[in-house]
């Protein structure tokens, strides 16, 4: 009868499985040990802690699938329709005449958002997809090593990107405006179905296919710039709730799985769809052939601001 009055206590739980392993047979790594003292003294109730959030988390096969599907499915199938569509080319060919397009300090601000976005799909396709899509290709120290240098990459990447990410947004978002000719654009889906004689659509600095990446962007990208802060530093946001923190990261998963998709098709867009649009972020500057074909009512005012 003694053990029936006994009250059970809660043992204080851990973020992660303790993992051991050892990097060039050098002093063990131990990895998901939360080294918060205020986390490791604290108890919780388990009945609280939202089962719909763990059962998402818990399928790590399909959230694998979803980060490779994001990343390579999208990047493969995106290659195919090039192979078949062919790029879209310049109906009158380069006139050899440049008209600046965007100023330096644009041209630096782009970059500095782009390389840490590429490194973060990178570094986010080895932890989100890699047990499932790299892991039997590599030994199991090795790919321990890989996830564990990825995380670093991952962390240290995310800040410059985080701070970049919200200048752009806050600069470009008055050239991101929605227009009448938007609906036009994606009717005729602008105009980079090569079939027949290509209808080139009007649109103006930016055309609705860029507004819909960038809006896509700020948003994702300020879910996963808030949630990624709130899980590598709980302790600047107060007290963070098991249940927070669950929420946080499945946040952090489907935008980055929705901001995967956009990136990739952006970067083809930009880079091999779009005949001469590349230069656009390279020099700042574009050849005027591109620009009356692309973004004719935007050439248009300037053409009328040089008379």
């Amino acid at each position: 009868m003694a053990f029936a009055n006994e009250k059970a206590v809660h043992q204080p739980e851990f973020w992660s499985p303790v993992v051991e392993h050892q990097i060039q047979r050098d002093i063990p790594q131990y990895l998901g040990y939360t080294d918060n003292a205020g986390l490791l003294m604290s108890s919780y109730d388990p009945s609280s802690v939202s089962s719909g959030y763990l059962g998402f988390l818990q399928s790590a096969e399909m959230i694998s699938n979803l980060v490779f599907a994001s990343v390579v499915a999208v990047a493969v199938l995106f290659a195919v329709f090039v192979l078949i569509n062919g790029r879209a080319k310049l109906s009158d060919g380069f006139s050899g005449k440049l008209i600046p397009r965007w100023s330096v300090g644009d041209v630096i601000l782009h970059w500095c958002v782009a390389i840490p976005c590429i490194v973060l799909i990178l570094t986010g396709f080895v932890i989100g997809a890699g047990k499932v899509w790299l892991a039997p290709m590599m030994t199991q120290a090795h790919f321990h090593s890989l996830v564990y240098a990825s995380v670093v990459f991952h962390n240290i990447f995310a800040i410059p990107f985080i701070i970049a990410a919200v200048i752009l947004m806050v600069k470009w978002s008055k050239l991101q405006m929605p227009e009448s000719c938007d609906v036009k654009w994606f009717m005729a889906l602008g105009g980079y179905i090569n079939l027949g004689k290509p209808k080139h659509p009007d649109a103006g600095f930016a055309n609705a296919g860029e507004k819909a990446f960038f809006w896509c962007f700020t948003l994702f990208g300020l879910a996963l710039g808030a949630t990624g802060l709130l899980l590598l530093f709980p302790e600047m946001f107060g007290t963070l709730s098991k249940n927070g923190a669950l929420l946080a990261l499945i946040i952090h998963i489907v935008s980055a799985v929705v901001l995967g998709v956009f990136s990739v098709v952006h970067i083809y867009m930009g880079a091999v769809m779009s005949e001469g649009g590349m230069e656009n972020m390279l020099s700042g500057k574009c050849d005027e052939n591109w620009a009356k074909q692309n973004h004719n009512l935007w050439y248009a005012k300037v053409q009328d601001q040089t008379k």
